[in-house]
């Protein structure tokens, strides 16, 4: 992987970060507190959902930066070292945080209090399959980072 090419992961990565920073800071609260309104039963969990969907966000925040430090390893051709794949580790383990806590506010609205809907159900089920796609992407992930620096050696 030359700079050129590494150069837009960083964007999207940097992109997808002030979009999560947005979300947490901005949205979330917005939306627990307009549901709030629209609700006023469900009023008490405006607070703990937009808290767990903020912490849960925190995981995607530390998946990015794990994957900005997988391609600074394909940059100085260290891909396969313990550190690279440490990060692997740290990038599949905060996206299965976040998938849980997602899944967990899910399932809490649908089984405890019984509010929500088909857009729930979906998150709920989106969730638990994002759960247990994660550890097969990383294995893709560390297959992408011995073939990165094979091309990196053959240039």
């Amino acid at each position: 992987m030359t700079k050129q090419e590494a150069l837009p992961l960083r964007i999207a990565f940097a992109v997808l970060a002030l979009g999560a920073l947005l979300l947490q800071l901005i949205l979330i609260p917005q939306a627990g507190d307009s549901y709030a309104g629209r609700f006023p039963e469900a009023e008490y969990l405006a607070f703990p959902y937009a808290a767990g969907i903020t912490v849960g966000l925190i995981g995607f925040e530390v998946a990015l930066v794990a994957a900005w430090q997988l391609v600074s390893a394909v940059l100085t051709e260290r891909s396969l070292d313990s550190p690279t794949v440490a990060w692997t580790n740290v990038m599949a383990a905060s996206l299965a945080f976040m998938a849980a806590v997602f899944a967990g506010v899910c399932a809490h609205a649908l089984f405890w209090t019984k509010f929500g809907g088909p857009a729930i159900l979906f998150g709920f089920f989106v969730s638990l399959a994002l759960i247990a796609g994660i550890f097969a992407v990383r294995h893709g992930i560390r297959d992408w980072l011995e073939n990165a620096t094979d091309d990196g050696a053959h240039q």
